[in-house]
């Protein structure tokens, strides 16, 4: 099946290469975190668009979207954020959510080096659709005791999904800006202003459509890649089911076999 690509004048915020590309730039990072996450930043090292970690060959790698570090007055890194755009509801964000905080720590810490020194990790999910069936329009998780919530884990690890479609439910205007945009990609703001002409300018450059047409040949080779190996399970499971068919056959021809030896004994009087 031939994979349907938008044109590239015409992509929204909502395409992930966009999304990546425009989120790259800090000034566009950090006034969304910050009104996202009702914090104040000091300064942001430059975002990474679409980072890559691979931690074997054998282990399954992440390719972030946006990831990005706060750093102190003498360039200490005190916070870490990863923003990712996820428009189809895959059915396990929230575990995928676990697996990109378990390969942003295992890169935060040097071999031999505390487990104190792990900062504060900031997961942040944009998705059109509820995708907890809740109602709610923002859901914010930490790490708490179950019989007294009171009592945090203080792992400084806290997961936030956003969901854009249900912006006219947010309370706080700064935050429904952003989701409003994100919906209809109309700009109402100025921070979300700011956003859509870097769209713009993105939509008209000629390296960016080049970087487009490579990032988007990349993935179609893994999109092909993916529906080979599941072809190749499927074959492994149709032959599985084969050989399980076979071997089911041939254990009712034995049975009625045996079936048939027992009847005949008896009628021979051999058998009681």
């Amino acid at each position: 099946m031939e994979t349907k690509h938008i044109p590239f004048e015409e992509l929204p915020i909502t395409d992930r290469f966009m999304f990546a590309m425009v989120f790259s730039h800090k000034e566009i990072a950090k006034p969304f975190l910050e009104a996202v996450l009702g914090i104040k930043i000091h300064e942001l090292r430059e975002p990474e668009p679409e980072k890559t970690i691979e931690v074997s060959p054998v282990h399954k790698g992440v390719r972030f979207d946006v990831f990005v570090k706060e750093t102190g007055p003498g360039g200490e890194t005190l916070r870490s954020f990863d923003i990712e755009l996820q428009i189809e509801d895959t059915k396990e964000i929230p575990k995928r959510s676990r697996y990109y905080q378990a390969m942003r720590d295992s890169e935060a810490l040097s071999r031999g080096e505390k487990y104190r020194n792990l900062k504060e990790l900031y997961i942040i999910f944009l998705c059109p659709e509820d995708i907890f069936e809740r109602g709610r329009a923002v859901y914010r998780f930490k790490n708490l005791e179950v019989d007294d919530p009171k009592i945090e884990l203080g792992d400084l690890s806290f997961k936030n999904f956003y969901i854009f479609k249900k912006y006219r439910e947010v309370a706080e205007k700064s935050i429904r800006n952003y989701l409003e945009y994100f919906a209809t990609n109309k700009p109402i703001s100025p921070e979300t202003e700011n956003i859509d002409r870097l769209v713009k300018w993105y939509q008209t450059d000629n390296e960016t459509r080049i970087r487009y047409m490579t990032w988007q040949e990349e993935i179609d080779i893994a999109v092909d890649q993916e529906r080979q190996r599941a072809d190749e399970i499927q074959k492994l499971a149709d032959a599985e089911k084969a050989r399980a068919d076979s071997a089911e056959l041939r254990l009712s021809e034995a049975e009625q076999r045996a079936a048939k030896y027992e009847k005949m004994l008896r009628d021979l009087g051999k058998l009681p």
